[in-house]
């Protein structure tokens, strides 16, 4: 570019930055200097949000749930919301019908007040961002070069030019700053407002939370009633609510569930049982119960269509006790297809919920939030899904038990929240061992890495996000992975979580790893720096599994539960418990004990390597190829109770494991091989240079 046209482009921008410096400080010094409530006109951007609450009925009657979400609403989107923009538009997306009119009065109060701070941040948002260029055109000593080689060879007159244009610059930036400090005055006064309202709104807010935390008690009460298994009291605990709050969402839920637990503990304690009912005598007493559950579902179902979910799973578990199997399975295949859809319609009463921040300062409290939850979320005892898998593994349908399993979680993935999915994996681990297991077996060959966020050059980090690498050890192609992160941090109770989902990675080639950055933690304000321990969880098209190997790479710490086994307790004998658990896992597989042991004694192939290093050193490894049926175990490895493989991953028919060791000429060393079911414990010989297997003993059998 020519001198002449530099020139012309330096003035040009510098003309640029002092209209618009000017500009906006015109348009301060006549802006309006007062909030006015009286004949308050909003502008377009708080419209909505006014007329939603201008338009309502003063009804006198009031819904309490709806009334305390309205009241939570403005700490609610001040969290949820990245600027101003979104927090009118959530504002101006809530349902106000119900709503108290005192409440909704405070609230149009309030408008005013927030339309004049809108108006004073986008004021103040224009400033910071002009500010910073007219800095560096004063100041950096590189833009003032670039200016002044623009006029180089122009002569004097073209530097007096220059000096007057830059003395104008400094003069702007000097009233610039002035204008800030006006702002923050303005800012201090409309502070004094708000605080004014706040402190006409609190009374209304006390009344109604105080009748909310009256309420709050008997829920409470009636959900630790009802896992508890105490039916009978879950009835009486909601037709207490019911008195006062006919319409009330949960306690119309919890009755119908109460009436139909009710009625089956005279069949069975156990919360779900599919056998049908066998005693005559009490056919009666039974079916005023479900008469009474249905109408309180229908009753639900007129008033909350679009909250339907979760009375289908209840309509499904009153069908299936009456022996309607065929029926009662289309409610849950309806309830699944509806969680998605009304996930957010479900979950809006969380508002209320979360805002009692007492419970997260508590196990019980946690244990409650979790039930409501999982009400109306679709998981646990609620997911349609587990209970029909629930009744396929009853009744010795694997393959339709797994599918279910593989459904529920697919499902949840696509809600909106991600509560819980952690307990839901433990939940089919623990009852469900053998679909559960069938789905991946290849899943301790997926690894996660993660680590601090490196901010611009590598000189910094964001604490509060992370990098992400994802290696595939199997030996085929992973696609359409989805990966959830479940974090623990500090402060935290021992089994909460926070869940963070991973964009989906299309494809991971074999033996290929895949990376993803700038994921945000999004937990209060916790960072990298609280993180205490990570599982992960992961998706392909047609499995769902844990991830075993996940990696904190920043702190070298490996969060592998498996990696802890203490492999000189592997002869402990399993509890009867396990002893069964592992049977009926051995038998779903058609596999034993035995069929094992004599697979790894004549399938396995064992060298010993030499590799040459960098400055000549020397790296002796073993290499071990163990039958690849083993990885229905889940097995973790390690030689001679100190050594961990250096390499892991699955090849054709084999496990492909190597150690950084050898076996001197005629002596023998051990491989153990830990598994949730099988302990091995297999004994390599060195033979005249030739590595063989020779014994392989079960170091737990009974």
């Amino acid at each position: 570019m020519g001198t002449r046209k530099k020139k012309k482009l330096v003035i040009v921008l510098i003309a640029v930055v002092l209209v618009a410096a000017i500009g906006t400080g015109l348009w301060f010094w006549l802006r309006p200097n007062k909030v006015s409530t009286e004949d308050y006109q909003p502008i377009e951007e708080f419209k909505e949000a006014y007329e939603a609450l201008e338009t309502k009925q003063k009804a006198p009657d009031y819904d309490l749930e709806k009334t305390i979400r309205v009241i939570n609403s403005m700490e609610v989107a001040q969290s949820q919301s990245k600027d101003f923009d979104q927090f009118l538009e959530y504002l101006a997306r809530q349902d106000y019908e119900g709503v108290a009119p005192e409440v909704l009065e405070a609230k149009k109060k309030m408008m005013p007040v927030l339309q004049e701070i809108y108006l004073l941040q986008k004021e103040h948002d224009e400033l910071n961002f002009w500010t910073p260029l007219v800095q560096q055109l004063c100041t950096d000593p590189a833009a003032s070069n670039m200016v002044r080689d623009a006029f180089t060879g122009q002569g004097i007159g073209a530097m007096l030019q220059f000096n007057v244009v830059a003395n104008q610059i400094f003069e702007q930036y000097k009233k610039e700053q002035e204008l800030k400090g006006e702002l923050k005055r303005k800012i201090q006064e409309i502070r004094k407002d708000y605080l004014a309202y706040v402190e006409e709104f609190t009374p209304v807010y006390v009344k109604y939370m105080t009748e909310w935390d009256k309420l709050c008690i008997d829920k409470d009460k009636a959900y630790i009633d009802l896992y508890t298994n105490q039916p009978d009291a879950v009835v009486k605990d909601c037709e207490k609510i019911l008195a006062n709050y006919p319409t009330n969402r949960e306690a119309l839920l919890l009755r119908a569930l109460g009436l139909i637990l009710s009625s089956k503990q005279h069949d069975s304690q156990e919360m779900f049982n599919f056998a049908g009912i066998s005693d005559t005598n009490i056919l009666t007493q039974r079916d005023i119960m479900l008469t009474e559950a249905q109408q309180t579902l229908n009753y639900y179902m007129d008033l909350y269509p679009a909250q339907s979910a979760p009375a289908l799973v209840v309509q499904g578990l009153l069908l299936d006790y009456q022996g309607d199997h065929q029926q009662a399975f289309s409610h849950y295949e309806q309830a699944a297809v509806e969680y998605p859809r009304q996930s957010e319609q479900l979950t809006d009463l969380l508002n209320c919920y979360r805002s009692r921040t007492y419970l997260n300062n508590s196990r019980e409290g946690l244990y409650l939030l979790t039930l409501y939850k999982s009400t109306m979320e679709g998981f646990g005892f609620f997911s349609p899904n587990l209970i029909k898998a629930a009744y396929y593994d009853q009744v010795g349908d694997y393959d339709n038990c797994s599918k279910e399993i593989y459904n529920h979680f697919f499902r949840r993935s696509n809600q909106t929240s991600y509560d819980c999915l952690l307990a839901d994996m433990r939940l089919c681990e623990e009852t469900l061992p053998i679909s559960f297991n069938r789905l991946l077996p290849e899943r301790c060959y997926i690894d996660v890495t993660f680590g601090k966020q490196d901010k611009l050059l590598g000189l910094s980090s964001d604490d509060q996000q992370i990098k992400v690498t994802v290696e595939n050890r199997s030996d085929h192609d992973l696609e359409n992975l989805r990966v959830f992160l479940c974090i623990h941090f500090t402060d935290m109770y021992a089994d909460d979580y926070h869940v963070v989902k991973l964009p989906t990675f299309n494809r991971i080639t074999v033996r290929s790893k895949a990376d993803v950055s700038n994921i945000d933690l999004n937990y209060m304000d916790k960072n990298f720096d609280h993180i205490s321990s990570v599982r992960a969880i992961a998706m392909t098209d047609n499995s769902i599994c844990w991830i075993d190997n996940v990696y904190n790479s920043t702190d070298n710490i490996d969060y592998n539960p498996a990696h802890q086994i203490d492999f000189a307790q592997l002869s402990k004998a399993l509890d009867s418990n396990a002893m069964r658990s592992r049977d009926a896992y051995l038998s779903a597989i058609k596999k034993s004990d035995e069929t094992f042991r004599q697979s790894i004694l004549h399938n396995t192939r064992v060298t010993s390597s030499k590799d040459s290093g960098l400055l000549k050193k020397t790296r002796n490894y073993i290499s071990i190829e163990l039958p690849r049926e083993l990885i229905l175990l889940n097995p973790t490895f390690n030689w001679q109770q100190q050594l961990s493989p250096t390499e892991n991953y699955l090849k054709g028919s084999y496990i492909h494991l190597s150690f950084d060791t050898e076996i001197p000429e005629g002596h023998r060393q051990k491989l153990y091989i830990a598994t949730p079911y099988l302990n091995y414990a297999v004994t390599i010989q060195n033979a005249g240079g030739r590595l063989a297997v020779v014994e392989v003993k079960n170091m737990a059998a009974k």
